[in-house]
């Protein structure tokens, strides 16, 4: 099933939200999940889900691929649930909300990156972050790093696939610590030796972090539009 995984992908249709300028998507990415912590009511949570439900079919994503690319963090889900059921069940409200807040990040996240090419992704974080040239953090550094972080989630989940699989045919038993540690530290191998492969071959292209992306930023209709919905929204939310 992980292998079925498109995380961080982008896929193309043609839709709304991909005619958006990445530089605003990145933007409303930040707002977005900034609301998502001032919702505290019930109206406003019902309210900030369906704008999102809305947005995810705007850019014409299957629900069921959504669905099965958030299956990594259902256990994650169930043990922020049994925190609070065992160690403060009088809060168990506020756990399905924190439950809930944690979802909507990571539909948020997915919007982002299924419709928009990493290219794009890491050309306008690039000139998004010019400003921090002040406290020396090169923008083209910053970007790149992102959109590899990006791009390493997928082969992770494959690679932890891979691995269970694997000493699962030894006779592995994960109910045992042991077997969970020898996996995450086999697990961090595989993914070091990669990035260590990955800035061999940047070193070998001769990677020249001084250049500058020349990707302009191009604002359309759809674009002045989103930015008088999204305001709408943070004027109803605060």
């Amino acid at each position: 099933m992980i292998r079925k995984l498109s995380f961080g992908q982008y896929k193309f249709r043609k839709s709304l939200m991909h005619k958006l300028s990445p530089h605003l998507k990145i933007i409303y990415v930040i707002i977005l999940s900034i609301l998502v912590f001032a919702v505290r009511d019930l109206p406003g949570i019902l309210f900030f889900s369906v704008f999102i439900l809305i947005m995810v079919a705007l850019a014409k994503l299957d629900f069921k691929d959504l669905a099965r690319n958030m299956q990594p963090f259902y256990s994650i889900f169930i043990f922020i649930l049994l925190m609070y059921i065992i160690f403060s069940p009088a809060q168990l409200k506020q756990g399905f909300i924190a439950i809930w807040r944690f979802l909507m990040l990571i539909i948020i996240s997915l919007l982002l990156t299924f419709t928009t090419a990493i290219s794009n992704i890491a050309a306008a974080i690039e000139k998004l972050s010019k400003p921090l040239k002040i406290f020396n953090i090169n923008p083209r550094n910053l970007a790149i790093m992102i959109s590899i972080t990006i791009r390493f989630v997928p082969v992770m989940f494959i690679n932890l696939e891979k691995l269970k699989e694997a000493m699962l045919a030894r006779l592995a038993n994960f109910k045992k610590l042991k077997y969970i540690k020898l996996i995450m530290l086999v697990l961090l191998g595989r993914m070091f030796k990669s990035a260590s492969s990955l800035s061999d071959a940047m070193h070998s292209r001769m990677y020249n972090e001084n250049a500058e992306s020349r990707k302009m930023m191009k604002l359309g209709k759809y674009d002045y539009m989103s930015i008088v919905i999204v305001a709408l929204l943070v004027l109803v939310i605060y």
